[in-house]
Formats: C-alpha cells, sequence, structure tokens
C-alpha cells in the first residue's frame, strides 16, 4: 500500500513538471501515460520487481525527455532531480521495511509452531511420566503383595498349625478356651492378610494399558477407541475383558479382510458392555453356523467362556462384518461365582 502511494505520488509530480510551461494537449497525452505506467509498477510490484523498476523508469524517462523539449533545464531539471532522488530512496525504505515485516510475521509463525510443538511434546511428556507412575506404583504393590503372601502368610500358616498341635495334645478345659479364641483370631488375621494381598494385587491390574497392549496388534487395521474406564472394576471382569478382547484380536488378525476395527467399552452402575467388530467379508457358513451356535473351532467359545466366567454371556453378530459382543456384570466375585454356578 505504502508503495503504490509513493509511486502514485511521483506520477503526479512528473504530470506537475510535463505541464510546469504550458498546458497542451500533447501535455496532457504525456501525463495520462506517465501516471498510467507508474500504477503499472505498483501493479508489478506484487508478482516481478524488475518488471516494475522497468515500468517505473518509462515515466522519469518521458519526463526527463519533456523538460528538455520544453527548455526548462535549470530549474526543471532540479525539481526532476529531487523527484527522482525522493522516489527512489521512498521506494528502497519501503521494500526494507516490507521485507522486515516478511520476517516478523515468519518469525511470529516459527514461533507459534514452536510453542505448538513444545506443548505437545509437554504433553507426551507427562503422559509417559505418568505411565512411568503408573507402573512403578503397580509394581511396588505386586512387591508388596509378594512379600506379604510369602512371609507374613507363611509365618500364620505356622502359628495356626502349631496351635492346632496344641490344642490337640491339650487337657486343660480353661485353656481350650483360650485357645480357640486365639485359633480364631489367627484365622480372621489369615483371611484379611489374603484379602488385602488380593486387593493390592487387583488395582496392579491396568485395564487401560492392557487393552492398548492388546490393540497394538492391529497394525494393519484403522481401530477406532471409545473406551470408558472412569470406574474401577473387580478383578474377574477386568480378565474377562481382556481375554475377549485378546480372543477377538487374534480371530481379526488371522481372519478378517477388513480394514477397519471398531472397540467399545462403556461401563455403567451394573454391568460392563465390550463391543469389538471389524468390517470384513463374512462367508456363509460361518454365518449359518454362528445364527446355530456353533462356536467351536472358530475361536468363539472361549470367548463365552470367559463371559460366563465373571457371570456375563457373549453374543456374535454377521449382520455388517463381525461384532463380539459381550455383557459382563460389574460384580464382587463372590456374586460372580454364585451367577457362574447358578
Amino acid at each position: 500500500m505504502a508503495d503504490a502511494a509513493i509511486r502514485s505520488f511521483a506520477a503526479v509530480e512528473l504530470m506537475i513538471l510535463i505541464n510546469a510551461e504550458e498546458i497542451t494537449a500533447r501535455s496532457v497525452a504525456v501525463s495520462l501515460c506517465v501516471f498510467l505506467f507508474a500504477e503499472f509498477s505498483a501493479l508489478a510490484e506484487r508478482k516481478k520487481r524488475w518488471l516494475s523498476d522497468l515500468f517505473l523508469a518509462v515515466p522519469f524517462a518521458v519526463t526527463f525527455s519533456a523538460i528538455l523539449v520544453a527548455g526548462l533545464q535549470g530549474i526543471g531539471l532540479v525539481m526532476f532531480a529531487a523527484v527522482l532522488y525522493s522516489t527512489v530512496f521512498l521506494i528502497f525504505l519501503s521494500r526494507k521495511v516490507s521485507a522486515l515485516q516478511e520476517r516478523l510475521h515468519q518469525t511470529c509463525d516459527d514461533g507459534k509452531e514452536l510453542e505448538r510443538l513444545l506443548r505437545t511434546q509437554n504433553r507426551y511428556l507427562i503422559h509417559e511420566q505418568d505411565a512411568q507412575i503408573r507402573l512403578a506404583t503397580m509394581s511396588e504393590r505386586n512387591r508388596i503383595a509378594r512379600e506379604i503372601h510369602d512371609k507374613v502368610g507363611h509365618l500364620l500358616s505356622r502359628a495356626i498349625l502349631y496351635l492346632g498341635a496344641v490344642r490337640t495334645v491339650n487337657k486343660d478345659e480353661m485353656m481350650d478356651r483360650q485357645l480357640s479364641i486365639l485359633s480364631d483370631t489367627l484365622d480372621e488375621a489369615m483371611q484379611k492378610m489374603r484379602q488385602s494381598v488380593h486387593d493390592l494385587h487387583d488395582e496392579s491390574i491396568d485395564l487401560g494399558g492392557n487393552l492398548e497392549h492388546i490393540l497394538s496388534e492391529l497394525r494393519n487395521f484403522s481401530v477406532e477407541r471409545d473406551l470408558d474406564l472412569d470406574r474401577d472394576v473387580p478383578r474377574e471382569c477386568k480378565l474377562a475383558i481382556l481375554g475377549i478382547t485378546e480372543e477377538a484380536v487374534t480371530n481379526i488378525v488371522r481372519h478378517s479382510s477388513g480394514t477397519r476395527v471398531q472397540v467399545i467399552l462403556h461401563e455403567n452402575r451394573d454391568f460392563c458392555i465390550l463391543s469389538i467388530s471389524d468390517n470384513g467379508s463374512v462367508s456363509e457358513e460361518t454365518r449359518q453356523r454362528v445364527r446355530g451356535g456353533l462356536t467351536d473351532g472358530i475361536g468363539l467359545s472361549n470367548i463365552r467362556e470367559r463371559a460366563r466366567s465373571c457371570g456375563g454371556d457373549a453374543y456374535f453378530y454377521t449382520d455388517d462384518g463381525f461384532t463380539v459382543y459381550a455383557r459382563l456384570p460389574v460384580r464382587g466375585e463372590a456374586d460372580a461365582a454364585n451367577m457362574a454356578a447358578e
């Protein structure tokens, strides 16, 4: 914008010089040509700088010739030199400013891009740090559980055995009552110790991390994930989810002709819903076997057994590709065992 204004101002000054002696039809025509070439040079500045300079040189050459023809060789040449010098100097400054502005914009853009990359890298590092902390915590929980089970559990077992031997040889009824209380206390301590070890082991199963590890086998597929992992679920349910997912992924890798896999895990108050589907083609023989409940030999019986191990069930659909659908109750182990027995 500034460069175009400089060229227009220079064209006006040249037109004044051309018409300084007298205004004639010839001088007006020459002035129009000077103005048009100046505007052409402003337009060409955006595409080719050398062409812009060439267009700008034409008005000055025409004006210089007009001054010589009109005989204004004194004050006219001085004014012409002043216009020429000021125009060249201002255009030079304008180009310098434009170059500096472009560098400033480029620097700002580079700074924003670097800031975006740094933020992305920072989020990645935080995620990796959280993952390492989680793994270290789980490893420590497993170590503590092993220590309690191997050492404290062993000592409690010895104490219970020794106490049983003492009660066997004891003949004093008063002492037998006290030994019975001590035996009940040791049995309760053993149960609570086992429950504590069991709880530590339950928390050490990283459902999200293990699911991502299993899904990483689908390298040749586009995997869509919709995993609801906000709530904690019982150990048996976690193991069933991981087992079903691993079996389904194995079947997809071996048999699917599709390109896309969708994995959905939703949790509510009473159930976990797991759905794993692919867009591969399914043969008519497989459709008939699935509809008839004949899942042996195609890797589906294990999925159904894993679902039933925690009181749930699995279903298979072949309408659009192949879908494994499991409905697993979110219950304690005792409830799951009762449901499985029923």
